[in-house]
């Protein structure tokens, strides 16, 4: 029996509300008899460093010493002009090539949207132009691997777990862990309170035949929320002049330890990306706008914090991103 997901966030493609019926998921058993928060005799991973309030930090940016690299990505989507409704995702994996794990970030949207969006560039307050971005590899599946059957991460009464999935169609899908609203298990279905705007939240991985369960103390946070101040984020198909810089400004102080995202893409895919300084003021160029089609076209801003955490047997990529989306009309020059 197999269950599909379901998701009215837009990828990078025509303006119409995505429907991901295409992924074929195998029903999977959740985090209940693999262990929990307090009880596994792995003492887990605090890091003695500081954050920017004197209290410890919250990762460390290294891998294990250990052959396995997982990633796990934690995004909050607040309702917007389309949806109409707040939206929470989570998904990872485990895999042996660090390279292609380096590769993305957001990895919700490689299971939920079918799209693997670019890196934003190195440098902060960099413009990259992305074309129309390829779609994700998956390679050789014997490099994915099935540990145990969750990723769970919980902060006080917020608990949320990733339960194992089978993605693809044949005989040997790759492994996935995921929360979906279309689960049938207990335990695997996102629900909105479990997204903290700042709070830490406990990492465990069950590990199954692969490695002893790790529970890691605090080493995941979620970043604080933020608003959109302009453009009208709130309005549907407000039009955005195709000849003139765009600001984009918005109020919510982040961490140092965090980024700011920005995305912009036309009806076609063609899509460039920034990483913003966090100070609350970016300004689009008229030149990088000049390379969309005129049409519907979709801005993402974004706050996320990547974190690298090494345990014995390897090390897990955690990216947790607050979202917030508009859709806009550009409107060609002259």
């Amino acid at each position: 029996m197999c269950e599909q997901v379901r998701t009215t966030l837009r990828s990078p493609c025509p303006r119409a509300l995505i429907t991901i019926g295409s992924i074929a998921l195998a029903t999977a058993a959740c985090a209940s008899d693999d262990g929990a928060l307090g009880e596994s005799d792995v003492s887990g991973f605090l890091s003695d460093s500081k954050n920017d309030d004197g209290g410890p930090d919250d990762g460390v940016e290294s891998w294990g010493d250990g052959e396995y690299r997982g990633i796990l990505t934690f995004a909050f989507y607040p309702a917007d002009a389309l949806t109409g409704t707040d939206h929470i995702g989570i998904a990872g994996a485990w895999h042996t090539d660090e390279a292609l794990i380096e590769e993305v970030d957001d990895f919700y949207s490689v299971f939920a949207l079918q799209t693997k969006y670019p890196l934003p560039p190195q440098d902060e307050d960099a413009l990259e132009q992305n074309d129309i971005p390829a779609g994700f590899d998956w390679g050789d599946r014997d490099a994915w691997f099935q540990a145990g059957n969750a990723f769970k991460l919980a902060s006080g009464d917020a608990e949320i777990s990733a339960c194992i999935l089978h993605v693809g169609a044949g005989l040997d899908p790759f492994p996935v862990y995921a929360s979906t609203e279309s689960s049938d298990v207990d335990g695997c279905v996102p629900q909105i309170e479990d997204w903290v705007p700042g709070a830490d939240y406990d990492l465990v991985m069950y590990g199954g035949d692969l490695f002893p369960t790790q529970v890691l103390v605090g080493p995941v946070e979620a970043p604080s929320d933020f608003t959109i101040d302009d453009p009208d984020f709130e309005s549907y198909n407000a039009e955005v002049m195709q000849g003139d810089a765009l600001d984009i400004e918005w109020t919510g102080d982040g961490s140092s330890r965090d980024r700011m995202i920005i995305r912009v893409w036309d009806d076609m895919g063609r899509m460039f990306t920034i990483n913003a300084i966090d100070d609350g003021e970016y300004e689009i160029p008229a030149d990088a706008l000049a390379v969309l089609e005129p049409g519907p076209m979709t801005i993402t801003v974004a706050r996320e914090r990547v974190e690298r955490i090494p345990f014995p047997q390897g090390g897990v990529k955690t990216v947790t991103r607050y979202e917030r989306r508009g859709y806009f009309d550009l409107i060609a020059s002259g």
